[in-house]
């Protein structure tokens, strides 16, 4: 269902709201790829989940039409364009981050130490803070490595 301004809702529950735009597979990893990962071409997203690029493009307008994300022309490469959030799409990044501490938690086979996930248990507002600085600052990926052992 593409998103629009137009659509007919399902029920005025936020969570429905959400999940008219954020409720597939796809969709929370291409934000995870630009705000945790940095990434902004097209070709960037998902590598390791392997997205169809028909589906990709589907979700990248669909993020864009609801405001989530901007697009804009490359200025090296004229041909390919630039992805990048918005406020609002920035806004989404406390939810991700509680999600993946969530998942971290919850999955028998994370790849996070035991050490990273006691403290993330029982400091999960200072983890939190330390995320959420690491990927202002660029550093998430070295912040994945040396703090959560992935």
């Amino acid at each position: 269902m593409k998103y629009s301004k137009s659509r007919e809702r399902r029920s005025d529950c936020p969570i429905s709201f959400g999940l008219d735009l954020f409720g597939d597979r796809w969709t929370l990893l291409i934000l995870r790829d630009i705000l945790f990962f940095g990434r902004t071409r097209f070709s960037d997203f998902a590598p390791q989940e392997r997205i169809a690029t028909n589906i990709l493009a589907d979700r990248l307008d669909r993020l864009e039409t609801a405001g989530v994300l901007e697009k804009r022309r490359d200025e090296a490469l004229k041909n390919q364009f630039v992805y990048s959030v918005t406020q609002k799409g920035a806004a989404l990044l406390p939810t991700l981050i509680e999600l993946t501490l969530w998942g971290l938690q919850h999955d028998p086979e994370t790849l996070a130490s035991k050490t990273f996930l006691k403290r993330a248990k029982a400091e999960s507002d200072v983890v939190t803070r330390e995320i959420t600085q690491a990927i202002a600052d660029g550093r998430f990926v070295e912040y994945r490595k040396k703090k959560m052992g992935i």
